[in-house]
């Protein structure tokens, strides 16, 4: 389930109303590491691997392996500087 803060609402409209989650799963002979998903806008390189989910006029791509937990997408603002960020992320 994902949700979206009004004030990331209104900075995706602004962005041009497209975003996606990129997720990426680290893996090595000793770990196995899986740091949040970033948001990215536009659309992704490989389509293929997202599913689309429309949410009040934004299109959001999310991968088929990002884990099925809540999660909220919300606006971060420091020094003037605006960025879309993932809360309520934890390790599948």
């Amino acid at each position: 389930m994902l949700t979206l803060t009004p004030e990331a609402l209104s900075y995706a409209h602004e962005k041009g109303n497209s975003l996606y989650l990129e997720y990426i799963v680290v893996q090595g002979c000793c770990i196995h590491y899986q740091p949040g998903p970033t948001i990215r806008f536009g659309t992704p390189h490989a389509p293929e691997k997202y599913w689309q989910e429309r949410i009040e006029g934004v299109t959001i791509y999310i991968p088929y392996d990002l884990p099925d937990i809540p999660l909220a997408i919300n606006l971060d603002t420091f020094m003037g500087f605006k960025r879309l960020i993932v809360e309520g992320w934890r390790h599948a």
